[in-house]
């Protein structure tokens, strides 16, 4: 009965993944394939990344257990494919990917840290020893865009591959509050936290660069509150949701607005480390 239910709610993100991962072909691959600067091979880029995740993740599946497991590792490749930036080098990442994801296997059993995140951070860290320290696409890079508040919400705004439609993002979320399992306190808390200080920081400087962030929005939804590294009790997302939407902010304006909210993910799913440490050292004690 678990492993049905668990195989249902990885389906269901997988579903809602879906729409966001076409958009990102659309943005980051069609769009600068009209313009010339691609061929028609890297059309498809945002959905090479997921597949390259699915395949190591069902290869892995294979040479361990034997048989493909329907489980959240699935959800994770896939995630870990669409926060990507658009400069991320195929195999620098096929190979991260797979090494990462085999230490992770191994590490998870004596410490609990968000994978997603964990993955993500050390990818883009070798990336950009490799490439420049950018989250724009060709044509982003090249040539100055001025938003309208239209083109944030459908996506038009720079990014990771596959994560900037804040309206699909709000669909997605709109459908998973009616999840019984589903913890939307945390995504709830996490932007409305972020917005208001967004707003005061609107009113202080005139900058609302800030205020729209697809990121933090995608990142809220489907990362902050999965099952395995997000908190149980209702009064512990709420916490959660607003420690993660002030910190986001705070190292958004001072460093990055794209990577923020998944380094603030990973070190607050490393809490829980501390407090385990305590009790065995209590246990030793005693």
């Amino acid at each position: 009965m678990k492993k049905k239910k668990t195989s249902y709610l990885v389906w269901e993100n997988i579903i809602l993944l879906i729409p966001l991962i076409i958009y990102g072909i659309f943005k980051n691959g069609y769009l600068i394939y009209e313009k010339g600067y691609i061929n028609i091979y890297l059309i498809f880029k945002p959905l090479y990344l997921v597949l390259i995740g699915i395949v190591i993740k069902f290869m892995i599946d294979l040479i361990k257990n034997h048989k493909i497991k329907i489980d959240y590792n699935l959800v994770y490749v896939i995630l870990i494919g669409m926060i990507m930036p658009y400069n991320i080098n195929l195999i620098i990442y096929s190979i991260s990917l797979l090494v990462l994801y085999i230490i992770t296997l191994f590490l998870e059993k004596y410490l609990k840290f968000n994978k997603v995140c964990f993955i993500y951070l050390i990818i883009i860290l070798i990336n950009f020893m490799f490439n420049k320290f950018t989250f724009a696409n060709i044509l982003e890079s090249k040539f100055t865009y001025s938003f309208t508040f239209f083109d944030l919400l459908i996506g038009r705004c720079i990014g990771s591959i596959s994560t900037t439609s804040i309206i699909f993002s709000l669909l997605a979320f709109s459908y998973l509050t009616f999840s019984y399992y589903y913890k939307k306190d945390i995504p709830l808390f996490i932007n409305i936290s972020y917005i208001l200080l967004s707003v005061i920081y609107l009113i202080i400087t005139k900058d609302n660069s800030y205020l729209l962030n697809s990121e933090v929005l995608f990142g809220s939804i489907f990362i902050a509150p999965l099952p395995k590294y997000s908190p149980l009790r209702r009064i512990n997302q709420i916490i959660y949701g607003v420690v993660v939407g002030i910190l986001t902010f705070i190292i958004a304006i001072l460093f990055n607005s794209v990577i923020s909210i998944y380094l603030v993910i990973f070190i607050i799913s490393l809490f829980p480390n501390i407090k385990l440490k305590r009790k065995m050292s209590n246990i030793v004690s005693s």
